[in-house]
């Protein structure tokens, strides 16, 4: 393998990994969204138990 092939190689890789990393990040960031409106809907629906309790 010459320098120059060695150069592409890391590049490709470097490159390989900061976009894993970036689709790691995107996802999390969806999968944080769909936890929040899993949880309001469990507020809300805690909330309207209570109030039927209380009635």
């Amino acid at each position: 393998m010459t320098d120059h092939d060695i150069q592409l190689l890391s590049v490709g890789i470097a490159a390989g990994m900061d976009f894993m990393l970036l689709v790691q990040m995107f996802f999390g960031i969806l999968d944080d969204r769909n936890d929040r409106k899993v949880l309001r809907a469990a507020e809300a629906k805690l909330e309207a138990a209570k109030k039927r309790a209380a009635a």
